[in-house]
């Protein structure tokens, strides 16, 4: 059975698996969008190992507001 990388959480049937794991049980109907997506790659266990973790960009803050301009000016 194949073996994926995933690169940032995932969740499928009844698991949850985080970025950087190694797993052979994604759905087979799924492993072509996921690929497609960036959010798995294929993991040969040479070219990467399985501590090497992909971070998840953080959430962008919301771009400031004229309320926010007025309210720092008291």
């Amino acid at each position: 059975m194949p073996k994926y990388l995933v690169k940032q959480g995932l969740d499928y049937g009844n698991r949850r698996v985080e970025a950087g794991e190694v797993v052979d049980d994604i759905p087979a109907k799924s492993v072509t969008w996921l690929k497609e997506q960036g959010i798995i790659e294929p993991f040969d266990g040479v070219s990467k190992k399985k501590n090497d973790v992909v971070v998840e960009p953080a959430p962008k803050e919301a771009a400031p507001t004229v309320a926010d301009a007025i309210d720092s000016e008291d």
